[in-house]
């Protein structure tokens, strides 16, 4: 029974790390879960994630590759637990430029965006150490150049 309870507890470490977006992490736990021909979908695809570590079960030595690979994410992120920005600045972009192109911008409207801007600056600052804004690839700089050019208008309409 010990192993059982320790094999979960390293798979919900694992989902957990993996939801946190770090893309060349996620890529190794792909390359491991594939190895172990757990995997039947992308790392990407949430829904294959869950069915590949449902399928690694007890086999102690893939837990033991998995113990590793999260205590690994860990590290390298610092146990900084703030997920990568860039899997949610597309979805925040748009939510804030609909508001801002709607035929009728109104105060409660632009009371929407200033919270969406207020909750991605906090998340941005609290991932500023995290390999995805340490070492921005070009996707990311063009989500963050969009994303201040949309928090730019926000802020231009309520100061006014």
């Amino acid at each position: 029974m010990g192993e059982s309870n320790r094999s979960g507890q390293v798979l919900v470490m694992v989902s957990f790390w993996w939801s946190r977006g770090d893309e060349l992490a996620n890529h190794q736990l792909g390359q491991i879960l594939t190895r172990a021909e757990c995997l039947d979908g992308e790392i990407t695809d949430a829904a294959a994630v869950d069915r590949a570590l449902r399928a690694v079960g007890d086999e102690p030595t893939l837990v033991a590759e998995l113990d590793e690979w999260w205590q690994m994410v860990a590290a390298r992120r610092n146990d900084n637990t703030t997920q990568n920005p860039g899997l949610s600045l597309g979805s925040s972009i748009r939510y804030l430029t609909d508001r801002l192109d709607a035929d009728r911008v109104t105060p409660k409207s632009i009371e929407e965006c200033r919270r969406q801007i207020a909750a991605l600056d906090t998340q941005i600052v609290s991932a500023k150490d995290l390999p995805e804004l340490a070492h921005p690839d070009a996707e990311m700089l063009t989500l963050l150049t969009r994303y201040m050019e949309a928090r730019s208008r926000v802020l231009a309409i309520t100061s006014t």
